[in-house]
């Protein structure tokens, strides 16, 4: 069992976790709304936000971890159970693994729609991190 403050915690970073991928599908979509035909300076601005959303997720995930690690949890799907039973919490975003961007302890597929123009918009955003 994790105690209140443990619990508040995680899911403080939980919730972080799900703004920074709402982030990260607002940019991704405002980048794919620039269109192939832009000038390539306008190309590579739509590309920032893209990849300091990418950067936002990654510190969150980390940060979840390491207050799973310093809680009583024995691990990172038991702090997600417990945060599900006693607080409602789906910490699944905070689990999930990006690409480009590893934290140790993500168990989760990866599940934003990658195809056509936004997988490479995601790509070339992470070969700027």
């Amino acid at each position: 069992m994790l105690s209140d403050d443990n619990l508040q915690e995680l899911e403080r970073h939980v919730n972080a976790c799900d703004e920074a991928r709402e982030q990260l599908q607002s940019a991704l979509d405002e980048a794919e709304d620039v269109g192939t035909d832009a000038p390539a300076e306008k190309k590579a601005a739509a590309l920032k936000p893209v990849a300091d959303a990418i950067k936002q997720w990654r510190e969150h995930q980390k940060a979840f971890m390491d207050a799973v690690e310093a809680s009583e949890a024995p691990d990172v799907p038991m702090a997600s159970l417990f945060l599900k039973n006693n607080a409602d919490v789906d910490a699944t975003n905070a689990r999930r693994g990006l690409p480009g961007a590893h934290v140790e302890g993500t168990d989760q597929p990866f599940d934003l729609d990658l195809t056509g123009t936004r997988g490479t918009i995601l790509t070339n955003a992470i070969m700027e991190l």
